[in-house]
């Protein structure tokens, strides 16, 4: 088995094109299936692409815009009526995601699936700390991107590989805490969806900078959008 297998589901933004959905990261280690975001559209993709969504035992969630979190609840009401129909056991599920991620999921289950007595196995896992999942270990990392809410990038390390994904990330966050999560990582997944710098959002020549000086090994950038035409200078 690979230590890491990832499959890009969706590499977009908010809205979806032919090209790119919005974002979610199927990730493979340690013998686990994970979601690293998932977004709106993410399970028309992983029904696409013949992945079964009961096989999915993790759910990362990095914050709470549609593109990153939209198919959240759905994906376990999914499960759940499907499970119903199949007479058989829910499969546990764990959601990771910043704080008040388990409240604002009730807010959500009040509103989209309100009948009272139905409920799906899920672990909630809120906010920045470390913690591991069989032999692998998993650290949550505060991320600066918009000012209503906290969110929050993983790190994954599992024997001597590691990747990290922050989710969307603001020209605000402080780089040199960035460069000690990111040193010398395997993958790292960070979005450029912007030309220039903004408060909210990185761009490709951040993340070339930022990559060299922190030695990081490979970059898949994310978060791409279909309309912006752009070559890095060389």
């Amino acid at each position: 088995m690979k230590k890491f297998q990832l499959t890009i589901i969706g590499s977009g933004t908010m809205m979806p094109t032919k090209n790119r959905h919005p974002s979610c990261y199927l990730l493979e280690v340690g013998g686990h299936k994970m979601l690293l975001d998932i977004g709106h559209t993410t399970i028309a993709r992983l029904v696409d692409l013949g992945i079964d969504l009961h096989s999915i035992e993790v759910l990362f969630v990095s914050h709470f815009h549609t593109d990153h979190f939209g198919d959240a609840l759905p994906f376990a009401h999914a499960r759940w009526v499907d499970d119903i129909d199949q007479q058989r056991e829910h499969s546990p599920l764990t959601v990771i995601g910043p704080k008040s991620i388990k409240e604002r999921w009730q807010k959500l289950k009040e509103v989209f699936w309100v009948e009272p007595k139905e409920y799906y196995p899920i672990e909630f896992i809120e906010g920045p700390q470390t913690f591991w999942l069989d032999d692998i270990e998993i650290n949550l990392f505060p991320v600066v991107h918009v000012k209503w809410y906290q969110s929050i990038g993983i790190k994954i390390n599992y024997q001597n590989k590691t990747l990290v994904y922050t989710g969307d990330i603001g020209g605000r966050h402080p780089l040199n805490q960035l460069k000690q999560i990111i040193g010398g990582v395997d993958l790292l997944l960070i979005e450029a969806g912007y030309i220039e710098p903004t408060p909210n959002h990185f761009t490709i020549d951040q993340i070339i900078k930022l990559t060299k000086e922190a030695s990081v090994k490979k970059v898949i950038a994310t978060h791409l959008r279909d309309c912006l035409l752009y070559t890095s200078p060389s």
